[in-house]
């Protein structure tokens, strides 16, 4: 880590999520939180939103603010007025998750692009509804092999990802959480999101923030000129980050943006 001081000439600050901008404990925006988010705007910084989320679970969000998205961990990249990338999972991966989840080995969620839905409604799949204050739709798992696929969250404990890994050839999985894991392409993650923002709006790597508190958010930590770990980040993520601020309950994106002079 290094010691904080004022940056310069910053244009651009991405955001993950759940952990970051959302608090886990309240499943709201803090409002310190929406205030860093006024003050970065109105000094000329442009925010961009970069999570492992699909774009129809942000509705609850404030998204006004934000001029580009990388959702899907970097699989789905939009601007208000088109899509500018997407990277569905390779469906022979996608077809041998479906046949370990049909023995029986553990629940999924199938994120599509414009919908996602579980394999069923096991006490796994549960908790994570509970956890993440989402509702999720069962679905048909013949859904899965018929269309593109961009993401799943393969519900298992950790440790229990390996069996994924040691099955298929193009995938890999991060974790911010132990009820699950997000599966995506070997090759992909938010940082080939990031880098396609960076191409159209003409943005240096030194010009960039980035803040996040999860194992998805490492590979947008290596692209972006500055990382920040939230206090509530994973160990790992916290060793990776230039800074580590407060925990998002305790405006952590706000008191960072202070201590860098960013608002």
């Amino acid at each position: 880590m290094t010691a904080w001081k004022k940056l310069e000439d910053i244009r651009a600050a991405f955001f993950d999520v759940d952990g970051t901008l959302v608090s886990l404990e309240q499943n709201c925006e803090p409002e310190s939180t929406k205030e860093a988010l006024r003050r970065l705007r109105a000094n000329g910084i442009m925010p961009f939103l970069s999570t492992g989320r699909p774009k129809y679970t942000l509705q609850p969000l404030d998204l006004g603010g934000f001029v580009a998205f990388v959702t899907i961990n970097g699989q789905y990249c939009y601007t208000r007025e088109r899509v500018l990338y997407k990277n569905p999972l390779n469906g022979h991966d996608v077809a041998t998750v479906v046949g370990q989840v049909r023995q029986g080995l553990y629940p999924a969620l199938f994120q599509e692009a414009e919908r996602c839905y579980a394999s069923d409604h096991s006490s796994r799949v549960r908790d994570m509804e509970h956890f993440a204050n989402q509702s999720y739709p069962e679905g048909d798992l013949q859904w899965v092999l018929d269309g593109d696929v961009y993401q799943i969250n393969a519900y298992v404990y950790p440790g229990e990802e390996q069996q994924i890994l040691d099955a298929t050839d193009d995938l890999k999985v991060t974790r911010w959480t132990d009820k699950f894991v997000d599966v995506m392409p070997k090759h992909g993650g938010k940082s080939l999101g990031v880098l396609r923002m960076f191409d159209l709006f003409g943005l240096r790597p030194e010009e960039t923030i980035c803040f996040g508190d999860g194992e998805n958010d490492l590979g947008m930590f290596g692209v972006c000129g500055t990382s920040v770990a939230m206090g509530n980040a994973y160990d790992l993520v916290k060793r990776h980050a230039d800074h580590v601020t407060d925990d998002v309950d305790h405006d952590g994106i706000y008191n960072a943006c202070v201590r860098l002079g960013l608002i």
